[in-house]
Parts: structure tokens; C-alpha cells; sequence
């Protein structure tokens, strides 16, 4: 008999050893939390602000085109612009952005805007647009993936210096936004991921925003071509605690034309 229960035991010994080894061996879908790191939540952001498009014309029928690299705390992107002066006092703008921080994070979006524009005396400019636009933003999840449709209205009032030829310009911008934020998809464990789970139902509690995105702008070159940069920094008034990139560093080219034909 002794030996029948010694055996009996050894073999709920095995199991039991057996069972604990293999719940801890990496890989075999068992080891891992049921509550996804933090850390790994928070690789993923619900919103990016764009780099500003301040062109800084300033006589009819000029014409400006930028091509810039963007980069902030938590992605990288491109961003390409356009602005023309059909009037002395009235631009039109348009700009689309694509930024990622592969492979959690995809983000597009475009906008276009109008506004006036005067000199107010030798060498200072002043410039305010507005305008509206539409973009998405789709995270890849460690449970799954989710995607939030926004669009946004802007009013962005600039003031800028520049030297007599216009070869060097220096802006500073105040923009602010309303952005609405409308939750597409939530195709991930929400109850393996609540840091995630509390942003998007933050979302859809309130999905309208006011943002505020100061920042300074810096052209220099030739009169055609010129080195373009700008910083700006993204503050959510409604919500401070959304997880979000915060700011915007652009570097790129600008060229600029004035299209009116010359006459003999």
C-alpha cells in the first residue's frame, strides 16, 4: 500500500511541477499578464498636432509651397504645404500630414483655410487664417487596434519681422483649435488594456477639444528658395490628461513665387 500512495504522490508532485514550469516558460501564451505593461499601453497616442502653416505673403499673387520633415515626443512625420494671395489682403492655404511611429501609430490628416493679411509698418507683417480640416489617427493596440475619425476648425493669428529683401523671416503664431473626436473602432481587450480603455472612453464622454498651439516660425535663404523651420508646442485646454504628442519640431524647404506676369 505504501508504495502505491508514495507513487500517487510522486505523480501529483510531477503534475503540480509540470503545470508551474510550464506557466512560466515565455512564449506558450500563458506566462504572460492578464494586464497589459503599462509602458506598452502608452506607446499608443490619440492625437498629433500638425506643424504650422503660417506663409507669410504678403503681395497678391504670390505663391508658396513647403516640403518638411516633422518629428515630435511620440512620432515622425512629413507635412506638405501650400498658401497663395489672389488679393493684397486675402490668402487661401492648404496642407495634408502624415505621421507614424511604426508599427502602433498611423496618422493623416488635411486642411484648408483662408484669411487676410496687411503690413503694418517697414519689415513687420501680421496675417490671421482660418479654416477647417479632417484627419485619422489608428493605433495598433497590443490586444488589438483601435481608430478615432477627427475633424477641426482653426483660428491662427500670426505676426512676423522680416528683413528688406524678405531673404530671412521670423514669425510667431498663436493657434487655436476645436477638434472633434469621433471613436471608429475599438477592436482590442479592453479589459487587458484599461490605460487605453480610460482614454477612449474619455473620448466618447467628451469628444470636443479646445487646443492651443503656440509656436515660432523661421524662413531664411533667397528670395525663391529658402531653409524653413518651426517649433510648436500643443496644450488640450478641455483635457490635459489625454495621451497625446505634445509638440511639433518641422524642418524643410520653402519656395516662393510671385505669379503675375512681368510686362514689357
Amino acid at each position: 500500500m505504501k508504495p502505491l500512495i508514495f507513487s500517487r504522490a510522486l505523480l501529483f508532485i510531477s503534475i503540480a511541477a509540470g503545470f508551474f514550469l510550464t506557466s512560466c516558460v515565455p512564449g506558450n501564451g500563458i506566462s504572460e499578464p492578464y494586464i497589459v505593461d503599462e509602458s506598452r499601453q502608452k506607446e499608443n497616442i490619440y492625437y498629433i498636432p500638425s506643424a504650422p502653416n503660417a506663409p507669410l505673403l504678403s503681395e497678391k499673387n504670390d505663391l508658396n509651397f513647403n516640403v518638411a520633415s516633422t518629428t515630435g515626443s511620440r512620432f515622425r512625420g512629413v507635412e506638405i504645404q501650400t498658401a497663395f494671395l489672389p488679393s493684397k489682403h486675402i490668402g487661401i492655404t492648404g496642407s495634408y500630414s502624415h505621421a507614424a511611429n511604426s508599427p502602433e501609430i498611423k496618422y493623416n490628416r488635411f486642411e484648408l483655410g483662408s484669411g487676410y493679411i496687411t503690413k503694418l509698418n517697414k519689415g513687420w507683417h501680421f496675417e490671421t487664417y482660418a479654416g477647417f480640416g479632417a484627419g485619422k489617427i489608428s493605433n495598433s493596440h497590443y490586444t488589438g487596434s483601435s481608430e478615432i475619425n477627427l475633424t477641426h476648425f482653426f483660428l491662427q493669428p500670426a505676426v512676423s519681422v522680416s528683413n528688406q529683401k524678405k531673404t530671412a523671416q521670423l514669425g510667431i503664431i498663436s493657434r487655436f483649435e476645436g477638434v472633434n473626436f469621433k471613436v471608429a473602432d475599438t477592436l482590442f481587450n479592453t479589459e487587458r488594456e484599461p490605460f487605453s480603455t480610460g482614454q477612449l472612453i474619455s473620448l466618447y464622454d467628451q469628444p470636443f477639444h479646445i487646443m492651443w498651439q503656440p509656436g515660432l516660425l523661421f524662413r531664411f535663404g533667397w528670395k525663391n528658395f529658402k531653409f524653413h523651420t518651426a517649433y510648436s508646442f500643443s496644450a488640450d485646454l478641455t483635457n490635459p490628461d489625454l495621451y497625446r504628442a505634445n509638440d511639433n519640431f518641422s524642418f524643410g524647404l520653402s519656395l516662393r513665387f510671385n505669379t503675375t506676369e512681368k510686362r514689357l
